[in-house]
């Protein structure tokens, strides 16, 4: 079997699609099986990530998007692909590729990591316009590709109730090798300058309007400033704000964005609740890699896998809802309950299972 990926959601400070593809590329390389990237750059050039063959083509930038780019040209990606002979092509988080690249040569797969539901509600057009594009990119893109993966059963319920079908299931997994309690730093708030005794919540991920970062921003504000510190990882369009805002605020600390895996479970393995305020995760990688290192998860109860503990979820998108949230999280702040937390990640997901299952699946569509 050879596989070929295409994703615009690839590049250096991009998260979880990219954190799915490096993955990915390792599993491969350790089955001897042919992989091959295509992802959008400044410029041509190819180059191998572990032993997958990655072709970075020419495209342009997508504006107020934090560093995310598009193709310039289908034609040179099916130029590539006849080269290749693929049998099978995953499209990563992107859909309008799919009529372009629809093809007898090879099964055609998208893996559904972005909702386009999400997607849509950030467009600034009329609500009419938007079910109007919801409804083409189901029934005319969509519905041509051969297989839908979906990282949730949530996703794959509302793909099944717009009337499409060929949809699968294959959850994401962790490396539990990285992300685990033990890398916890016992200087992490003496290198802060986080004051001991306070509770250390933590935010990363994507720094944009569809995560509601500015919620996030309030409710903490709303906190005792002597009782917690927030420390926000990741860039994207609204970074400026958090900036500004960490230059205020002693209790927040920015860290930019980690490049290295090691470094991000060594932040979330240091503090003691992820918080987000996101209403549109397909899967919530994060939430995944947080709870393996002993982060307890107040979130928006989505329903996702990710989401096993549902002690500290809102099923509200207001301040108050996060607020009480937070409060009862911290009052369950223990050793024992992170533990918990870490031990039933560690035993329920992994990577080996996530492209396990995938590769069954294509191997028996294949047959």
């Amino acid at each position: 079997m050879k596989l070929v990926d295409i994703t615009p959601y690839f590049h250096s400070k991009s998260g979880g699609i990219r954190r799915y593809l490096l993955e990915k590329s390792k599993y491969m390389q350790k089955k001897g099986i042919e992989h091959v990237l295509i992802i959008p750059g400044k410029e041509r050039r190819t180059y191998h990530i572990n032993s997958t063959k990655v072709y970075e083509l020419p495209s342009f930038p997508l504006p107020l998007t934090g560093g995310y780019r598009f193709f310039s040209s289908f034609a040179e990606i099916r130029e590539i692909l006849k080269i290749e002979e693929p049998d099978v092509v995953e499209l990563g988080g992107t859909y309008q590729p799919i009529n372009h690249l629809k093809s007898d040569n090879y099964l055609l797969s998208v893996f559904y990591h972005s909702d386009i539901r999400t997607d849509l509600s950030l467009l600034p057009a009329p609500e009419r316009l938007k079910r109007v594009l919801l409804e083409h990119t189901i029934r005319k893109k969509l519905a041509k590709a051969d297989l839908i993966i979906t990282p949730s059963r949530v996703q794959e319920e509302f793909l099944m109730a717009c009337g499409l079908e060929n949809i699968i299931t294959v959850n994401l997994g962790v490396d539990t090798e990285v992300f685990n309690p033990s890398k916890r730093d016992p200087y992490f708030e003496k290198a802060l300058g986080i004051y001991a005794g306070r509770f250390k919540l933590i935010y990363a991920g994507r720094l944009s309007p569809e995560k509601n970062l500015d919620l996030l921003l309030e409710v903490f504000q709303h906190l005792d400033p002597t009782l917690f510190h927030l420390v926000v990882v990741g860039d994207g369009p609204l970074r400026k704000r958090v900036e500004r805002l960490s230059q205020k605020l002693p209790n927040l600390t920015y860290l930019g964005y980690l490049q290295r895996e090691e470094d991000l479970a060594k932040v979330y393995a240091s503090c003691d609740i992820f918080v987000s305020t996101s209403t549109g995760e397909t899967y919530g990688l994060a939430f995944l890699e947080a709870q393996a290192c002993g982060c307890l998860l107040v979130a928006y109860d989505m329903g996702l896998e990710t989401q096993p503990f549902k002690e500290f979820l809102v099923k509200e998108l207001t301040l108050e809802a996060f607020y009480h949230a937070i409060v009862r999280a911290c009052n369950e702040v223990s050793l024992v309950n992170k533990e918990k937390v870490s031990s039933f990640v560690l035993s329920n997901f992994s990577w080996n299972a996530t492209f396990e299952k995938l590769l069954d699946v294509y191997q028996g569509v294949l047959v």
